[in-house]
Order: structure tokens, then sequence, then C-alpha cells
């Protein structure tokens, strides 16, 4: 049974493609000073990560057979790009080496750290439906499994690089939080309402305030704040408008966007960066940073669409088998 189509979830991963591309330029292509543009850094991945545990869980799964079988599915997606896209970008750079980088790329941690997250998640979700788990265990589960990681941490394993633990420690307990919201309607109204709006508010605030301290709490605190923040944003936006339908069709094509964009990030904005290297000139780095993420963003859109054409390309660059819809 097809869920039905929540379209702030769209919107909400359409505006961190943007912050992603937006502060891709400004890192790597303008070399702007990175704390007036953290406040995206502080959301984007945020936002990533509960829209995607939001949408791993499944009301309608029948057994093992029917997790495992979406898990492999999941797995395609993600890997294959992390490593075509990998290898595609080390090329493009004359990078051409033997070593795991070469396919791990740290531009692409995302893909893997999201993959370990839907691996945890579909033991737990096993565990959960085997026992008949309710909130309670599933919370305990959830934090077990988060001690585990933490201890991984601490301990530095990292299998060689296969695993970003850091990446997961920072992300895993939104992941997780995203998939009580969708599986507890009593987890979702706690989280989004108008008090913990204005909550979500103070604290992103604070937090960029403060992100210097690079304090994990704080950025953390930061990070939830943010998902509520621009969750009950994107409740308000109204579909019927032309730039929502295009901010819907980011959204809906964000796994393209983020595998193929490092392609165009440090080529155009590297020239541009001694006419904005003036005093106090973040905000005029900003708007062409903005622009030039619009039309990266569009070429990506349009490189995909030529790929996702045929559906053997389809496979080998993005490992998906059904065409994405627009």
């Amino acid at each position: 049974m097809m869920m039905k189509r929540i379209f702030e979830l769209d919107y909400m991963r359409g505006i961190a493609m943007l912050f992603v591309v937006v502060g891709h330029i400004l890192e790597f292509g303008l070399n702007a000073d990175r704390y007036p543009h953290a406040f995206m850094g502080i959301v984007q991945m945020p936002l990533f990560f509960i829209v995607s545990g939001y949408l791993a869980y499944r009301n309608k799964e029948q057994g093992g057979m029917d997790t495992l079988h979406r898990f492999l599915i999941r797995s395609r997606i993600l890997l294959v790009p992390l490593v075509v896209w990998s290898v595609i970008l080390n090329v493009c750079k004359g990078e051409i080496t033997c070593s795991q980088a070469m396919i791990c790329r740290g531009g692409y941690w995302f893909f893997l750290a999201l993959w370990w997250c839907d691996l945890f998640n579909t033991c737990i979700n096993y565990f959960s439906k085997r026992y008949r788990l309710h909130l309670f265990m599933d919370v305990v589960l959830y934090m077990i499994l988060y001690v585990v990681i933490l201890l991984l941490r601490i301990k530095g394993v990292n299998l060689g690089g296969l695993l970003p633990i850091q990446n997961v420690q920072y992300y895993f307990l939104i992941y997780a939080l995203g998939i009580l919201m969708h599986k507890y309607t009593m987890i979702h109204k706690w989280v989004l309402n108008k008090y913990t709006y204005a909550i979500g508010l103070i604290t992103i605030l604070v937090a960029w305030y403060l992100l210097r301290m690079q304090s994990f709490p704080i950025y953390f605190l930061g990070g939830v704040g943010g998902v509520i923040v621009f969750w009950m944003i994107c409740k308000e936006i109204p579909f019927e408008k032309k730039w929502a339908k295009a901010l819907s069709i980011v959204g809906k094509n964000t796994l393209p966007i983020y595998a193929i964009h490092y392609l165009f990030i440090t080529t155009l904005p590297q020239c541009l960066h001694d006419a904005v290297n003036v005093p106090m000139g973040f905000f005029l780095q900003f708007v062409i940073a903005f622009t030039y993420a619009v039309v990266v963003v569009i070429l990506c859109l349009i490189i995909d669409r030529i790929i996702s054409v045929n559906p053997i390309t389809r496979m080998v660059f993005f490992g998906e088998s059904k065409k994405r819809e627009w």
C-alpha cells in the first residue's frame, strides 16, 4: 500500500538541499567565513535525517522478509550512487587512486551514514514487530543502540572508513525521532506544536550564537530546534503556488542533486572570489551563492532527466529501477 504523499516533507528536503548547495558554494567556491552561514549547516542535515526516518517507517509491513526486501532496495539506492559518483568526482579531479577514499569520498558521507541508520533501524524494526513492542520499549531499544554507537565512537571504531561513526553519532537520534513521530501520533503531537515552535526558534538562535564552542549537545539541540521550526513552516506552504511546486520538485530529487552538485561547486564561484572578497561582504557572497545554487540545481535536474530516461543508466548511476516523479 502506497503511503499518501506528504508535501511538507518534500518542502523540507528541498530547503535542506538548497542549504547544502549554497553552503558548499560559500565554503568551497567563495572561501566565505563559515560562521555567518553556519545557520544553514545546523539545520540542513537534521532535516534530511528526520525526513528519512519518518519515511522509513511503514504501517503495513507484514513480516521480516518485507523489511529485508525494503532494506536491500534501499541499500542499492544509497550505495550505488555512493560508489559511482565518488569515482566520477575523483576522475574529474584527476585523483585516481586504488585507496578506499576513491570509493568513500568525504563529500558523499551522507549516503553511507544514512545506510547505517537504515541498517540499525531494520534490526530494531524486526525485533519491535516480532515481539509487538510499544512506545516505551521502542525508545529503550533505540537508546541502547545509541549507547553502542557512542561506545564505538569513543573506541574510534569506523571499520576502515566504512562506518562514518562520527556522523552517525550526530544524526541517528534525529533519524530515530522521525521514525517514532510517524509510528506514534502522540510523539508527533509532542514534537510539533506552538510551544515547541517557540522553543525551537530560541534554541536554534542560541545554538547559532554558541556554535564556536563546537559542542555536540549545542549542535544537536540546535538541529532539533531547526527541524521543528522548518517543519512547522513547511506545513503552512500552499502547494498551489508555483514556487512551492518548484521546491517540491527539488525535494523529490535530492538524491541526484546531492550526487551531481559536487561537479559544479568548485569552478565558476572560485573565479568570482576576488570580486566578492570585500569587508562585510557576506551578503553579496550569499546572493551570488544562492543565484549560482539555483543554476546548479537546474543543471543537476537536467542531467538526472537525461540519465533517467534509460532504465539501464538509471540503475547504473542511481541504483533505481523506477523513474522518480516530478
